[in-house]
């Protein structure tokens, strides 16, 4: 059993669902609608104590489920009073890794065999927020959480788990499930994405979400329409509506780039420069530069950068002052 999330009438519900073996494959069924206030089933008994409406198990039973009261508690524990839910908090899920036994190589094997890549790529990255994942199937027993699991339990297990997600990271985390560096070359696509040609990664993106649309063996047992899934509009939306971080600025991978070629060598991009400079740097007039928004002035800078990346035959100097002119002009824009 599980708690997924429907979008009815431009407002979020609640819906107890269940997956179930209909015979051929894996599918699921809803069970209770719980509306757009679970908590309306919690009641209150002073203290940290609550109880849930044991109406819902008299409900569960009628339809044939049979549940322990400790299960269905655990689907409201999100929606329980704040300050009652930190305090039951270190008591939850005690006993989850108390029978824990290292996992045969055969079971671990049937985990690989029995799960998607996307599925294992979404909760490798959701677990450890690692963009290389060249060591993906080196944390099997993560996966085993993924079987037994219709693939709309699956969706909306990774809907709970991406709710942890902070908006920064949304492109970076399609970037990642979706494999898009395999479509790059460089060494660098791996880890500076921000640094590809934006509209190949647009046109590559698409291109894999048509795939996945199209994959019956993904979709199997799930009710579909003809017309994209809700579980994918909503990484069209992470990935076109958020940009990647700036964490990793491009000083950062200018650093290690000199580091690396020039030992030693001193950064110009540790050095202020001036609207004149940045112009100069940038090919265009000041008064063109001034009257770019950050958006503007960020596609002027991918394009000039990949022209000027040293992995490209650019050069070198021109890279690095790029770079110090654009973070420079970055600063004064926020």
């Amino acid at each position: 059993m599980y708690l997924a999330r429907r979008v009815i009438d431009n407002q979020l519900h609640y819906v107890l669902c269940e997956s179930y073996d209909n015979g051929v494959c894996l599918t699921n069924r809803d069970l209770i609608a719980l509306g757009p206030s679970p908590e309306q089933y919690i009641t209150y008994g002073g203290g940290s104590s609550f109880s849930i409406d044991e109406g819902l198990l008299d409900r569960l039973e009628n339809l044939g489920v049979t549940a322990s009261y400790e299960e269905i508690e655990r689907f409201f524990l999100p929606f329980l009073d704040p300050y009652i839910r930190l305090k039951i908090t270190p008591f939850c899920d005690r006993g989850r890794y108390r029978n824990w036994r290292p996992m045969s190589a055969a079971a671990k094997g049937k985990i690989l065999e029995q799960t998607h890549i996307l599925d294992r790529r979404r909760i490798h990255y959701l677990r450890f927020g690692q963009m290389d994942q060249r060591r993906l199937d080196n944390s099997v027993t993560l996966y085993k959480q993924l079987l037994n699991k219709s693939r709309d339990e699956l969706e909306q297990l990774m809907i709970a788990y991406e709710q942890d997600l902070s908006p920064a990271e949304y492109k970076r985390y399609i970037f990642t499930i979706f494999d898009l560096q395999r479509f790059f070359a460089a060494d660098y696509a791996r880890t500076m994405p921000h640094i590809l040609d934006q509209e190949q990664l647009d046109d590559f993106f698409l291109r894999e979400v048509c795939r996945l649309d199209r994959d019956s063996a993904f979709w199997q047992g799930l009710d579909r329409q003809e017309r994209l899934s809700p579980y994918l509009v909503r990484y069209l939306v992470m990935f076109f509506d958020y940009d990647f971080p700036g964490s990793k600025s491009w000083n950062d991978f200018a650093r290690l780039f000199d580091q690396a070629r020039r030992n030693g060598r001193r950064l110009r991009s540790s050095k202020k420069m001036s609207i004149n400079g940045a112009a100069s740097v940038f090919g265009i007039s000041r008064t063109e530069l001034a009257g770019m928004d950050k958006k503007q002035l960020t596609a002027l800078y991918r394009k000039k950068a990949h022209k000027l990346h040293p992995d490209k035959g650019g050069d070198h100097d021109l890279f690095i002052e790029l770079t110090a002119a654009y973070n420079e002009l970055l600063r004064t824009r926020r």
